[in-house]
């Protein structure tokens, strides 16, 4: 029988010798999984060690730790050196072959070279009587990222953003280093082990093979099998194609996308974005090119791969504060022209039947202008002349690009710097709800009469922004078009529960703003008053847009 272990939940089962090479399916949760070609037996009397035993004279055996897919590893400690070590010992079915051999010496070879804070250090490499080849490695107190997984998948909970990125960013630091003399081949969650303080190892090069002219002479590309784990393996490794660094920026790939989803590689594949609600764009961009079939299009180095994936995860995440808004210039003429003045005061705000929308509670708002309509294609037109700032997403595009349209595909800083130019500024949160849902408490924009379509443009009728104007009926009763549908708009409010009374509200772990009014693809129930979701600030979508307001004096309206 073979003993079988879940990748993805940690069961262990027996299967017969006769279906090993084939894939099944976990009975525990129902991962496919696949059965090893070659059985481990852990009662191999050649690996078999008992405590205190003397291995070469030198290493005295204290514990069994574990095996894989080339050996088995104890703990042990060296006497010449008085510390601890790993010794990982050849399994004897995989000894019957020369090049088996030659690969697990090369492993010692090329490891042995390898100095790396993030990667394992291997010392010697010897073999036992029994003609067993063994290597002697730094012993880590920690666990491997395989474990980490399955923790998180027994817990039902995701792995945090920062700890996905900060264990990605360290494998490639590794992989820079270890590039200029070798292949690793195998990157998986296995070999890679967390350490206290969150410092990653990478270890088990011992599919690896030199980068130089003497292993392609050696007959590399003639290979009958794949070199590596299957599930993991870049496209020209399964295609048995010539291999180059970037298959292992390929598996890292892999590795980083079941750190953010929990999802194997042998199981159902869906949108990161789907499996959780907290991850930049920027860090999806990061893993799609790493995951492209062709080598030309994916990262080239380890190093470019972990610089652009760390600056993403800076960029989008640790922000120190929230984006500079613009302060009115009051020595500054700006025009009110095409603004509705809206005198404030307290009003009702949130709403307690929906968690993302409550408590709700008394707000105030100063008096204040805001745009009786979006920004329009026109408008930033003018902005972009002017500015030289760069171009909307879908600029131009016969869809969405019409002057009177509202302008799309902008994102918060592009709205800001649009702001800043005018003179004005974005709305708060606050500010929108008050323009939207008024004293009165309205449920709409308009009121509270349900949604259709000589009221606002939503639930994809269209299939496109509208044009200005052509909802008057949708309009506030103060006067401001187009609050519900069309584009959402964006606002200078972070994402977060409410905090009432809060001076200085908390800043969330995840940046992300909060964007409001639904637009044209929206069912109804995002067109009401209090509906909100929250957009990372980098994103340019075909259904975001915004508006301007400017503070007002409080005689304005005298």
């Amino acid at each position: 029988m073979i003993p079988v272990t879940c990748s993805s939940c940690g069961l262990r089962i027996l299967v017969p010798n006769a279906v090993q090479g084939r894939w099944g399916v976990c009975f525990g949760c129902g991962a496919r999984m696949m059965v090893p070609r070659i059985a481990t037996d852990p009662q191999d009397k050649n690996l078999v060690f008992e405590a205190g035993e003397r291995i070469s004279d030198r290493y005295e055996i204290e514990e069994f730790l574990g095996r894989g897919g080339m050996g088995v590893v104890y703990r042990a400690r060296d006497h010449l050196t008085s510390e601890l070590v790993a010794l990982k010992f050849m399994i004897p079915d995989l000894l019957k072959s020369p090049k088996a051999q030659q690969l697990f010496i090369q492993e010692a070879q090329v490891a042995r070279r390898l100095r790396h804070e993030n990667i394992v250090a291997v010392h010697d490499v010897s073999t036992t009587p029994e003609g067993v080849l063994y290597l002697s490695m730094e012993f880590l107190r920690g666990q491997s990222l395989r474990g980490l997984l399955r923790k998180c998948r027994k817990d039902r909970r995701m792995l945090d953003v920062r700890v996905a990125v900060h264990a990605t960013a360290q494998v490639l630091k590794a992989l820079d280093y270890a590039h200029r003399m070798v292949i690793h081949r195998d990157i998986k969650p296995e070999n890679a082990m967390m350490l206290p303080g969150e410092h990653i190892k990478v270890l088990d090069f011992g599919l690896a093979k030199a980068v130089d002219t003497e292993a392609a002479a050696a007959g590399d590309t003639q290979r009958k099998r794949v070199v590596g784990t299957a599930a993991y393996a870049s496209p020209e490794q399964l295609n048995l194609r010539q291999v180059d660094s970037r298959a292992d920026l390929y598996s890292t790939g892999l590795l980083f996308y079941e750190l953010l989803t929990l999802r194997t590689p042998t199981e159902e594949q869906i949108e990161v974005t789907k499996a959780r609600s907290d991850i930049a764009p920027s860090l999806v961009a990061i893993l799609n090119k790493a995951l492209q079939e062709d080598p030309a299009n994916r990262w080239q180095t380890a190093g470019e791969f972990r610089a652009q994936l760390t600056e993403a995860y800076q960029n989008s995440y640790r922000h120190a504060a929230r984006p500079k808004t613009p302060t009115a210039d009051r020595t500054r003429e700006v025009s009110t022209e095409g603004m509705v003045f809206l005198e404030g005061g307290s009003f009702l705000m949130g709403n307690d039947l929906i968690p993302e929308e409550s408590p709700a509670f008394e707000a105030h708002v100063e008096p204040f202008y805001m745009d009786i309509h979006p920004v329009t294609n026109d408008q930033f037109r003018e902005f972009l002349r002017a500015t030289g700032h760069r171009k909307p997403e879908f600029w131009g595009d016969g869809t969405f690009g019409g002057g009177p349209q509202p302008v799309v595909g902008v994102g918060l800083e592009d709205a800001l710097a649009y702001a800043e130019w005018t003179g004005k500024q974005l709305p708060s949160e606050a500010q929108w709800e008050f323009a939207a849902r008024g004293k009165d408490n309205r449920k709409y924009p308009w009121g509270n009469r349900e949604p259709d379509p000589m009221l606002c443009n939503y639930g994809d009728m269209m299939s496109m922004t509208a044009i200005l104007g052509m909802h008057e009926e949708g309009r506030t009763p103060e006067g401001v078009h187009d609050l519900a549908g069309n584009i959402f708009e964006w606002t200078t409010d972070y994402y977060s529960p409410y905090q009432p009374g809060a001076t200085e509200p908390k800043t969330p772990a995840i940046p992300r703003y909060v964007v409001r009014g639904g637009c044209w693809k929206s069912p109804p129930d995002e067109l009401r008053c209090t509906f909100r979701k929250g957009l990372f600030p980098e994103e340019r979508l075909n259904t975001v847009g915004f508006r301007c307001v400017l503070p007002a004096e409080k005689n304005a309206a005298e």
